[in-house]
């Protein structure tokens, strides 16, 4: 078997031409043959995923490991297929970020506007008229285009606090890679994973069968939000890349197509050659410099701040439950830690 490495816990086998084998050290082996995933899983548009940290200019500059968008696409593909979802509900898992730029969440910083929301969401239609995507699903019987809006799928895509197959991968893979969970802890949820009241329910959700394991889950989510992903640290290497990034497309130096065209070690390279003195020294800076000290920094405004309330199965009621009412002490300590984070916003 000939795999090739596509994220820092996964790797993919191409080499038969109607199967694609995955490799990933979280959820296990998976042999995938359905004509439209194989076919999808082999495009140049989902490929270039492969070069797009999931942590933007942190994953960049090594602070943090280097976790990609494909991995994560096609890990929330599995989640979805590990608890029975239909073929479309997966298809719409492996595309819902498949507009994400180079550097990821850097973009926006740079060129949203407040209360826009996440520039890959804006203008995934813009990228996706650019590939061959609507005429793939279309040949396969998805001639409404329907799985590339994640949001009909619950399983995919739900609310924040609640899990589904995007948060639950992300955070899984990071907690992880940031030392939050050990890989045994991961392995140990995904196998009290499954969908309630089951995977074709409208009203299905994801839930965890064991309380232990949602508070787990939970606290690692949280750990990865205070020490990575809210961290006023990382949100300053954000700000400052956004800045140079802003001003190297305003100026003409590189055109906004470029961010769906290049990888992040492209982009980052582009921007040098492009960019003025005073510019390369701050590129140069970023670089040399250790992680900024978080302890007077503010959280940029635009910084999400993340945690999760995962429903867990009632065998006494039968009915999903969220952690906070059987764990009222997690409940308080994730109130308290969102009220203080708020507190940092600049």
């Amino acid at each position: 078997m000939s795999s090739t490495r596509v994220g820092h816990f996964q790797a993919l086998d191409l080499s038969t031409e109607d199967r694609v084998i995955v490799q990933d050290e979280l959820y296990g082996s998976f042999t995938i043959t359905d004509p439209v995933l194989n076919e999808l899983l082999r495009l140049p548009s989902l490929a270039r995923l492969i070069g797009v940290r999931q942590h933007g200019i942190s994953a960049l500059l090594r602070f943090t490991p280097p976790i990609t968008r494909f991995e994560h696409s096609l890990g929330a593909l599995l989640l979805v297929r590990r608890v029975g979802g239909t073929l479309e509900e997966q298809i719409a898992a492996l595309l819902h970020d498949i507009s994400h730029t180079a550097l990821s969440h850097v973009v926006d910083f740079a060129l949203s506007e407040p209360g826009e929301g996440s520039f890959h969401e804006v203008h995934k239609m813009r990228f996706i008229e650019t590939t061959t995507i609507p005429e793939i699903l279309t040949k396969h019987g998805f001639a409404d285009l329907r799985p590339l809006n994640e949001e009909l799928y619950p399983l995919v895509e739900m609310p924040t606090p609640h899990l589904c197959a995007d948060r639950l991968d992300y955070g899984l893979r990071d907690a992880v890679g940031f030392g939050a969970l050990s890989l045994e802890d991961a392995q140990r949820i995904i196998t009290s994973l499954k969908a309630f009241p089951d995977a074709i329910s409208p009203h299905r959700l994801l839930i965890l069968e064991s309380q232990e394991d949602a508070l787990a889950l939970a606290t690692g989510y949280m750990t990865c939000d205070r020490d990575v992903w809210g961290n006023p640290a990382h949100g300053d290497l954000y700000t400052r890349t956004a800045d140079l990034m802003r001003s190297s497309i305003r100026a003409g130096g590189i055109q906004e197509e470029e961010l769906w065209r290049l990888s992040d070690d492209e982009f980052w390279a582009k921007m040098r050659q492009v960019l003025g003195q005073d510019e390369q020294k701050a590129m140069i800076k970023l670089e040399s410099e250790s992680l900024p000290d978080d302890q007077h920094l503010p959280l940029p405004r635009g910084a999400k701040i993340r945690t999760i309330d995962p429903e867990v199965y009632d065998c006494s009621s039968e009915t999903a439950v969220p952690l906070s009412t059987l764990d009222k002490r997690y409940g308080t300590e994730r109130e308290e830690y969102i009220r203080a984070r708020k507190a940092l916003y600049a």
